[in-house]
């Protein structure tokens, strides 16, 4: 059986790069060859790696990456890709409504059985904008896609027309490695050596691209906000991207340099995860995020924004408090709270919630091979 994972961003960083390789990696030797594509670059060898290992190939177009233009230039490039690949399946995974919808057009097009639309990601809000575009998008999502895949119903609201997510949504969920992020204080006392961070500092982590939608600067002031209460207190934030040199020069301007610990990009995200004593996530918009899974299944306190579905919460200790002007003090204390906490297991209930990377694993071959069932639980 020959698979596509069609991006409609470059592979790179991003959460549903992760996610799509992890699932990937773990997949057992069957008769399915993945191939990869993504109508721009790829400048993450090791997930070309991942691609390569299983016997597929990753494909660049080599269009330019312009986000939050239209994306009608990549029409042409994919109906010429898709009608000689001889593809089974096709999964699209992308933030782009338009690029679901024009992906599962080619792939219809071109004959191509299973046709597999997939939502990582909710709206910031239901602006006129994204309306008209749903609106236009309407007749080839209803049209071409055989299966509608979300992280959460939200998500899955926030791309499918309504009676497609309340009557044939499949809910696939966010998992992940369970051993690989367990807990351990070994490797706490590892990272923290070699980050400087001292045995009383508290550590307020962050792992996401930097952008619009994951709100740093917020997150800068939330840490400005409990320096000035006296707290012993570092940021260790992993990923990079458009936003990172503003961030920088913020963490300049309040004299935070020196609190600040940028870590980029990085293979082993679970052992940055074991420095941490709790988890933040300011974003302003989000569906499940992966990495809200990670950190619970490393054990650590989280504290996601109002705009993160209520899904993400899997285990205890977990707070959700708004964004606007003036909430930075709310979450410097309720994060100095939490990260004063003996750090827990929270195995047990990610792997009953349906989180291990196994669960996912199979629902992706069911998926391949037969469908499963509909369903928003």
């Amino acid at each position: 059986m020959k698979v596509l994972e069609l991006f409609g961003e470059p592979v790179s960083n991003g959460g549903q790069e992760s996610f799509v390789m992890n699932v990937l990696s773990h997949m057992p030797e069957n008769d399915m060859v993945f191939d990869v594509l993504t109508p721009y670059y790829c400048d993450n060898e090791r997930y070309r790696a991942i691609v390569e290992d299983r016997g597929g190939r990753l494909y660049c177009l080599g269009l330019k990456f312009a986000p939050g233009k239209n994306r009608f230039n990549l029409i042409g490039p994919l109906n010429a890709f898709l009608s000689g690949g001889g593809y089974d399946a096709v999964h699209i995974h992308s933030g782009s409504l338009s690029v679901l919808a024009e992906g599962a057009r080619a792939a219809k097009r071109a004959g191509v059985g299973s046709i597999i639309v997939h939502s990582h990601c909710a709206a910031e809000r239901m602006t006129l904008r994204h309306k008209l575009v749903k609106f236009a998008m309407n007749a080839a999502m209803r049209g071409c896609p055989t299966h509608y895949v979300a992280c959460s119903y939200v998500a899955g609201l926030s791309k499918f027309p309504r009676s497609i997510a309340d009557n044939r949504l499949i809910i696939l969920k966010n998992g992940v490695d369970l051993k690989k992020f367990a807990p351990s204080l070994q490797m706490r006392q590892e990272m923290r050596r070699r980050l400087g961070i001292a045995d009383d500092e508290i550590v307020f982590g962050h792992v996401g691209r930097f952008s619009y939608q994951k709100n740093h600067r917020f997150l800068i002031s939330v840490l400005r906000r409990a320096v000035g209460r006296g707290a012993k207190v570092k940021l260790v934030a992993v990923g990079s991207g458009e936003t990172m040199e503003d961030v920088k020069a913020a963490c300049r301007a309040m004299g935070l340099e020196e609190r600040v610990i940028f870590v980029g990009n990085t293979a082993n995200v679970c052992d940055y995860y074991s420095a941490m004593d709790v988890f933040l996530l300011p974003s302003r918009f989000e569906g499940l995020p992966i990495v809200g899974v990670e950190a619970q299944a490393s054990g650590l306190p989280c504290i996601f924004s109002a705009a993160v579905t209520r899904e993400v919460a899997l285990s205890p200790n977990v707070s959700f408090l708004p964004i606007g002007d003036g909430d930075e003090d709310r979450w410097a204390e309720e994060a100095l709270r939490l990260g004063a906490l003996p750090r827990g297991d929270n195995s047990s209930s990610l792997r009953a919630a349906g989180f291990d990377i196994d669960d996912t694993v199979r629902a992706f071959v069911a998926l391949y091979r037969t469908g499963v069932k509909n369903s928003k639980e």
